[in-house]
């Protein structure tokens, strides 16, 4: 079989650590399906850290089965990437004005290598985003506070990190600083989180699809449950319903 489908687990979602908070309405919208559809679609991506299992991708995932009374949940586990992304958001309706007028953020129009985000206005240089405060807690609220300019309601068009975009008249691009795996760990350590949307992690034969029964992940061992996730994995692929596919994959939402 495909190696990372050896990946695949079911565990105690109070071993999983998050790092990133996040967005309210896609999390009611997430959760209204999960419980329509009465599984749990694609594995949380998780790697191993201090004991705990660091969420990569999927909290939203882990925050609308835990609303939904799971005490279970299916991951994928892998190796903590050597570097963390960041995306760019593109939207309307943020101004230079606007970023100047916040009391927890600095903004510099010079080249600052400490800068937490670059914003970027139509026919105009980057503006670097820094934070007002000391520390850990000073960089986290100045990036909770960056995106808590966004207007509400508006529409943020994730835009890969090294995806060429230039804003039209009326936008702006955010593009958000990549960070150390060390880091991260420092801002679970801590008991804080990242503003949603912001870390971008590449992982490789990433297992989409599986579609397990939610009421498997209510309650029970897990151990037990995932000696049957193996049969389950293994009786699809005999079936031949598992496919691997090498090229990029364009995602509806």
């Amino acid at each position: 079989m495909i190696p990372a489908l050896d990946a695949l687990r079911v565990v105690a979602l109070d071993r999983l650590a998050l790092h990133e908070d996040h967005d309210a309405a896609r999390l009611e919208r997430l959760r209204a399906r999960i419980a329509a559809e009465g599984v749990q679609l694609n594995p949380v991506i998780v790697s191993p850290c201090n004991g705990r299992l660091l969420v990569l991708d999927g909290a939203h995932r882990f925050r609308a089965l835990a609303e939904l009374g799971c005490r279970l949940i299916l991951v994928q586990v892998v190796r903590l990437p050597g570097r963390v992304e960041g995306w760019q958001h593109l939207l309307r309706g943020l101004s230079p004005s606007v970023l100047r007028g916040s009391s927890e953020l600095a903004v510099s129009e010079d080249s600052a290598p400490e800068a937490l985000a670059e914003v970027v206005f139509a026919g105009a240089g980057p503006l670097r985003i820094l934070p007002r405060g000391d520390g850990l807690r000073g960089k986290v609220r100045a990036l909770h506070a960056l995106q808590g300019l966004y207007p509400a309601g508006v529409s943020v068009r994730r835009v890969e990190p090294e995806g060429r975009v230039t804003p039209g008249e009326g936008e702006a691009l955010v593009r958000y600083r990549s960070f150390s795996p060390g880091e991260l760990l420092e801002v679970v350590a801590a008991g804080e989180v990242l503003p949603a949307g912001i870390t971008r992690f590449r992982i490789p034969e990433r297992v989409l699809g599986v579609r397990y029964p939610l009421e498997k992940l209510v309650e029970g061992d897990p151990e037990e449950r995932t000696s049957g996730l193996r049969e389950l994995v293994r009786r699809r692929w005999e079936e031949n319903r598992v496919r691997y596919y090498r090229e990029p994959v364009i995602l509806f939402e």
